[in-house]
């Protein structure tokens, strides 16, 4: 099961559940040891025979920073809590709050957090660490990427701390990351693990498919909704969103998913909300499938990546311009688009309603490029 992790008072609320995608098993062979012997941690072996290296210090120096970061980090991170009203079976309204965590961004007083930590709210407030509560107003929220800013009055939290975000263009899997929230109610907890991949979609809802996220095993849980995921300078590259966890469909159990909404999307989409109450997303006008060799095989493509054009919004951009189903989207202006998330960075950084593009396709064999000038997507 997919879990949004937000923690909550009311019971029948406590978590979100959604869809389930598909898992597989991975079957590994044991290392087999000979009675009596006694490995030795001074010389591992290498496969061919010889001896490896012991890891070398520098490659967990970084890791002593830990201590450092929560210190400084700690103070900056909230628990959300939406007030919201509900209505039983027999018509009785009764108030409860939902929770979640956020992060103060920048000194003027901005949080950001998860969309659906503060959807349908009718107020909403934040806890500071040493206990001081502060009303805040919600600046704008985008379903599409789960991503929510709130904002308060900075004057009124003495020594207010910040932690800076970073676009997350250069993490690497396998890289040390920390995540901060107040899962289960237990607030400023801390937990560490690293970057299992990136650049994952995950579909949350019938009508809600998250792109672009940073896929970790440090543990996340119900609470930590909308609290920061950290590289080891303290830097926020992500904001925690899901997790999979418990037994599948399948039967197997799930542990150890956990995703973050990368902040090469929280960036620019903070930037729109605080600017525009919303996200103003321009639209080509085409309903699209990543291309990949599986797909090129099926459908019989000239190319193994770029975005198959499966449909056209009747009267958009694309249809106007010439663009057919079964073209397969290569670049934007001579920017190459291999998937679905590089079309959307694009959208995000580069562009805005009314720009006029030039789109490279490939029908068959041949390549073509049609001009058209991008309107708004309207959710």
């Amino acid at each position: 099961m997919i879990r949004r992790p937000t923690a909550s008072t009311l019971a029948a609320a406590a978590l979100v559940l959604v869809a389930l995608v598909a898992s597989a098993c991975i079957s590994t062979q044991p290392t087999v040891v000979e009675q009596g012997a006694t490995p030795s941690p001074e010389t591992p072996l290498h496969p061919d025979g010889g001896t490896l290296p012991l890891p070398s210090t520098e490659v967990i120096a970084g890791l002593h920073n830990i201590p450092a970061v929560a210190e400084r980090v700690s103070p900056s991170v909230v628990l959300v809590r939406a007030f919201v009203e509900r209505t039983d079976a027999d018509g009785e309204t009764a108030e409860g709050f939902s929770s979640g965590s956020g992060v103060v961004f920048d000194s003027e007083g901005h949080v950001m957090t998860n969309n659906h930590v503060v959807e349908g709210a009718t107020t909403v407030d934040i806890v500071f660490p040493s206990g001081q509560e502060v009303d805040v107003e919600v600046v704008g929220a985008d379903p599409s990427t789960d991503i929510a800013v709130l904002e308060f009055d900075p004057r009124v939290v003495e020594d207010l701390a910040v932690t800076p975000l970073v676009l997350s263009t250069d993490v690497r899997i396998g890289d040390w990351v920390i995540a901060i929230g107040n899962p289960l109610g237990f607030e400023g907890t801390l937990t560490v693990g690293v970057i299992s991949a990136k650049d994952r979609s995950l579909q949350v809802s019938p009508r809600v498919v998250l792109h672009d996220l940073l896929q970790t095993d440090a543990v996340i849980n119900p609470g930590n909704s909308g609290g920061p995921l950290l590289n080891l300078e303290g830097e926020v590259i992500g904001i925690n969103t899901a997790i999979i966890r418990g037994q599948l469909a399948s039967g197997q159990e799930a542990e150890g998913i956990g995703f973050a909404v990368a902040t090469t999307t929280a960036i620019p989409v903070a930037a729109q909300l605080i600017q525009n109450g919303r996200v103003i997303w321009p639209r080509i006008g085409v309903s699209i499938d990543d291309v990949t060799p599986v797909t090129a095989a099926e459908e019989d493509l000239s190319v193994d990546k770029g975005l198959l054009v499966r449909g056209l919004a009747p009267g958009g951009p694309a249809e106007t311009a010439g663009i057919e189903v079964g073209d397969v989207i290569i670049a934007i202006d001579g920017h190459p688009v291999e998937k679905f998330s590089d079309l959307r960075r694009l959208m995000l950084f580069h562009y805005k309603v009314g720009d006029s593009v030039l789109i490279t396709v490939v029908r068959g064999a041949v390549t073509l490029d049609y001009g058209l000038t991008l309107d708004e997507l309207v959710l």
